[in-house]
């Protein structure tokens, strides 16, 4: 079978095949050169085919390496200096430098293992590694890294980023059912989507995450980094641009998006004042699309990452930026009844306690009186004697004429006839209530228009008016009001919106949350599932393409002649069984094979063969929004922006 796994290659510390021996019968004991029973081999005495010679003393150019094993030649921080002095100055530097290297290249990350039966070796498949890269993903829209990034993403399902992080997890959690509809293509893209996106979180910083995160999705969604440099101008606070395809649209365009990495908790979205103004007041149907990815969980086994996304607009904006104290209110629906018919509402069946006799005369209700000269006038009356309730305690009362508790005639009732008609206030929902005067982030940045007489609406309105009323969503003055407020602009007065994660999560206008856990395990399970979908074909293809590698390296960068003609010998043997193994498996596809697939799945796109062109920004025109955008991002004073 063929499976996925996980893992880190390392490399050996220096003495560790040497340091197996604890005495001169496992020194002699050890498997020396091809032919010999024993012994250990010169490490600077190749053989020619691809092993040593024996370790011995003699008339050669280089001072015998000794060690125990083949494998012990290929330890780090040995090499060319073996057999002499100790290295000193600039060759100790090459070493250190020469260590870090063969690090980085042999921290593997993908890989696809074919077993094979109990106790043979296992083959070990490499995906191709990847340098990651900010700048090539993001904002080099030529280069080979965006091209590599782009195929990777046009195998991805969904035509946004909240919609393909739903379909990552299901790929990851759904496995049995995915796999009766994916291709090889689709199952090899999100795996190392994945593997990249965790090697993002995982291994970086928060600022350095943070760009990577954005290039990333610059990448995947055929967009572009905006550069972090002085001056938001236009730019706001746009981090990147997606063509994707906004909800309730039919086409992709260019959507500016400000991306958050957080750590989940208190931590806060923030931004600039000035930059946000800037950017939406650029044009009439202008936004701002945030999308925020709040991040928990153990560094080391795995991580929960939740997205939410939301868009900032001239007739939203007092909802996000200096948002209000929120209050959670009932509703009430008025509901009539007939006492004693049908279906009560809860709170009268609740408050009733008392069951008293009575009589009714011209319509005036008379209680059955205790006393006994009450009590003869009260029988002399000749009218029927019925059963009504009386609502008990004043508490109970009080909150039955609360919800509007009333008889036909419009009077809060004590004594509940049987046959009379009533009404109360039934509770419906619940309703969002704002408090703009008591809110400190609103106060902060508009403090200044709170003064009396310091701000007149378009109708001659105060400013808590201008707000509560919506007078600002059609002022076309808007913006250029806010810009005349002293937290608009540099200096120390500058101001900053805060948004806290608790407001945002219950936000109405939310999206959100869509989640994606990063487990190692579950990453590996997954892999496993799709493992039969990916079949010999690639086993072969990736298993003669990564001997081939290793030869041909082994070619180039050998010293010894005969090493390398071995190398090249081996190169061109795997060179054929490559070729040989893409005849068989790396079939023509025709054009209509893939418009069907196409049709199969709506979410399926091909990965653009050309240079992408960048859709249209809302509310700019084509090579202006390029123009516009690129270079021009603001550094953000913000504290918190990116805090893992």
């Amino acid at each position: 079978m063929i499976k996925f796994i996980v893992e880190k290659k390392k490399r050996k510390k220096a003495g560790t095949e040497s340091r197996k021996e604890s005495s001169l019968r496992d020194w002699f004991g050890r498997k020396g050169a091809k032919g010999k029973k024993g012994g250990w081999i010169d490490c600077n005495a190749p053989d020619g085919e691809g092993g040593y010679k024996e370790c011995a003393q003699g008339k050669r150019k280089k001072k015998p390496a000794c060690r125990p094993t083949p494998a012990a030649c290929r330890e780090r921080g040995k090499g060319k200096t073996w057999g002499k002095k100790a290295a000193k100055g600039k060759v100790k530097e090459g070493l250190d430098a020469y260590d870090k290297i063969l690090k980085l290249l042999d921290e593997t990350k993908i890989q696809i293992v074919k077993e094979q039966d109990e106790g043979e070796e296992k083959t070990v498949i490499n995906f191709p590694k990847f340098k990651i890269n900010e700048k090539h993903w993001g904002k080099n829209l030529n280069t080979e890294d965006r091209a590599v990034i782009e195929r990777i993403g046009a195998q991805l399902r969904g035509d946004d980023p909240m919609s393909r992080v739903s379909y990552l997890q299901d790929f990851l959690t759904q496995t049995e059912q995915f796999s009766e509809d994916i291709s090889v293509g689709e199952v090899i893209g999100a795996l190392m989507f994945l593997d990249i996106f965790a090697s993002v979180v995982y291994d970086f910083n928060a600022a350095v995450a943070g760009f990577l995160f954005e290039a990333l999705f610059a990448g995947i969604f055929e967009g572009f980094q905006i550069d972090a440099t002085a001056g938001g101008g236009e730019a706001g606070t746009t981090d990147v641009v997606l063509n994707v395809k906004p909800k309730g649209t039919g086409s992709k365009t260019g959507v500016e998006y400000s991306f958050k990495l957080l750590k989940e908790g208190r931590t806060k979205i923030e931004g600039s004042f000035t930059d946000i103004i800037d950017g939406i007041s650029k044009s009439s149907d202008a936004s701002e699309t945030y999308l925020v990815t709040l991040k928990s969980g153990e560094e080391g086994s795995n991580v929960t990452l939740k997205f939410y996304e939301f868009t900032i607009r001239q007739d939203n904006w007092f909802e996000w930026i200096g948002n209000p104290k929120i209050k959670i209110m009932p509703t009430y629906e008025e509901e009539e009844f007939t006492f004693g018919e049908g279906e009560q509402p809860d709170l009268v069946q609740q408050g009733i306690l008392g069951v008293l006799k009575a009589k009714i005369v011209d319509g005036d209700l008379i209680i059955k009186p205790t006393g006994q000269r009450s009590l003869r006038k009260y029988d002399k009356i000749e009218v029927e004697e019925i059963d009504v309730s009386k609502i008990e305690g004043n508490k109970r009362r009080s909150k039955l004429f609360k919800m509007g508790l009333k008889d036909e005639k419009g009077n809060y009732p004590i004594y509940l006839i049987p046959g009379n008609k009533y009404k109360i206030n039934k509770q419906t929902g619940s309703k969002r209530v704002t408090d703009y005067s008591d809110s400190a982030s609103f106060i902060n940045l508009y403090g200044a228009f709170l003064k009396e007489g310091a701000f007149t609406g378009p109708n001659g309105e105060d400013f808590l008016t201008y707000v509560g009323e919506g007078v600002y969503k059609t002022d076309p003055e808007f913006f250029n009001r806010l810009k005349t407020l002293p937290t608009y602009g540099g200096g120390k007065g500058a101001g900053q919106f805060v948004i806290s994660q608790y407001y945002m999560q219950n936000h109405p206008e939310i999206d959100g949350p869509v989640q994606l856990v990063l487990d190692r395990n579950q990453f590996q399970s997954a892999a496993a599932q799709y493992a039969n979908l990916i079949g010999d074909q690639i086993f072969e293809i990736f298993t003669s393409l990564s001997k081939l590698i290793d030869d041909v390296s082994g070619y180039f960068l050998g010293v010894q002649a005969s090493a390398r003609n071995a190398y090249a010998n081996r190169a061109k043997e795997e060179s054929k069984k490559l070729a040989e193994s893409a005849e068989k498996n790396l079939v023509k596809v025709t054009e209509d094979d893939t418009e069907a697939a196409l049709r199969r799945n709506k979410y399926r796109r091909r990965a653009r063969a050309s240079e992408p062109e960048m859709g249209m920004g809302r509310g700019v025109k084509g090579e202006s929004l390029i123009k516009m955008l690129v270079g021009k991002k603001k550094i953000l004073t913000n504290k918190n922006e990116d805090k893992l």
